[in-house]
């Protein structure tokens, strides 16, 4: 990576936190009906194998699981950023994972879907410290994050992918669906890797893994249900498009929306806007999605 490519990534990851923060600006990180557990370690890599799980303070038996894949170009990104997401995913009655990964540039695919593949090993592990229920697991992930889902179900739901990777089987756990949120998806398209996103896709990779760039050449109808989404002004929005379609003619069951309109326009990951109506209506729809699956 040039000198170039990495002052680009350094611009855009204080750029896109000062978005960020200037959203979330105010928000309770301590609401009184959610419990946390904080800074748990799950891998080797220091602050970046820390995961948090919030609940509910009330509930009873074991929780419902959500697991975070967030976004931000395989290159920005933390567990911080997402808590106000994943708090408002504990007030629904679930448990939140929320986990921070390694970044490119230090760490280049498939780095990411490593760690989450160890969060998801984690949590079969010591799901019983946390009650959470194994046989009620669901992934969310947003940008780069939806591709990192995508990735992941295909490795969870078929053999020969997940063995690109050496990953074991999740025999303990039961994922029943997953929500890719103005994702990312077909990275072998002409030109679709360009800027920013080849520190993580570099061209050795490209070059030496780019049958484990494909998931879409490996996942099919076994995979559990897939809610797709983006909005009508995000700029990815033609790859959910895109998604749909190729998931309506896998046969792979899922959902597809489309949120905003053009007196109301929403942009891309508006769903972590906490103070937002129809982000609000998104989350509620996704939850309701994942309701019908238990």
């Amino acid at each position: 990576m040039n000198e170039s490519d990495l002052e680009a990534v350094k611009a855009t990851r204080l750029e896109w936190k000062a978005n960020d923060d200037r959203r979330d600006a105010g928000l309770p990180t301590n609401p009184p009906e959610v419990k946390r557990f904080d800074d748990i370690s799950y891998g080797p890599a220091g602050t970046l194998n820390l995961l948090d799980i919030y609940e509910p303070v009330d509930f009873e038996g074991k929780l419902p699981v959500v697991v975070n894949c967030h976004g931000g170009g395989y290159f920005y990104g933390t567990k911080e950023t997402y808590q106000f997401y994943g708090l408002d995913w504990a007030k629904r009655g679930f448990a939140f994972v929320n986990f921070n990964y390694r970044l490119a540039p230090e760490t280049p695919f498939p780095g990411a879907l490593q760690d989450t593949n160890a969060v998801m090993q984690w949590v079969s592990e010591h799901a019983d410290e946390y009650n959470l229920d194994l046989n009620r697991v669901f992934l969310v992930g947003d940008s780069a994050g939806g591709n990192l889902v995508f990735q992941f179900m295909t490795t969870y739901s078929n053999t020969n992918y997940r063995d690109w990777f050496g990953f074991k089987e999740l025999k303990k756990i039961n994922i029943l669906g997953a929500a890719m949120n103005c994702g990312v998806y077909f990275l072998s398209r002409p030109g679709m890797i360009s800027g920013t996103i080849d520190t993580y896709f570099t061209e050795d990779v490209q070059k030496n893994m780019h049958e484990c760039m494909t998931p879409e050449n490996y996942i099919d109808a076994t995979v559990p249900p897939l809610y797709v989404m983006s909005a009508n002004h995000d700029f990815l929005h033609d790859e959910a498009v895109r998604m749909d379609q190729f998931l309506f003619d896998a046969n792979v069951k899922h959902e597809f929306k489309i949120y905003g309109d053009d007196e109301h326009p929403r942009e891309h990951v508006f769903h972590c806007n906490m103070r937002d109506d129809i982000a609000r209506e998104c989350n509620d729809d996704e939850q309701a999605f994942f309701e019908n699956l238990m």
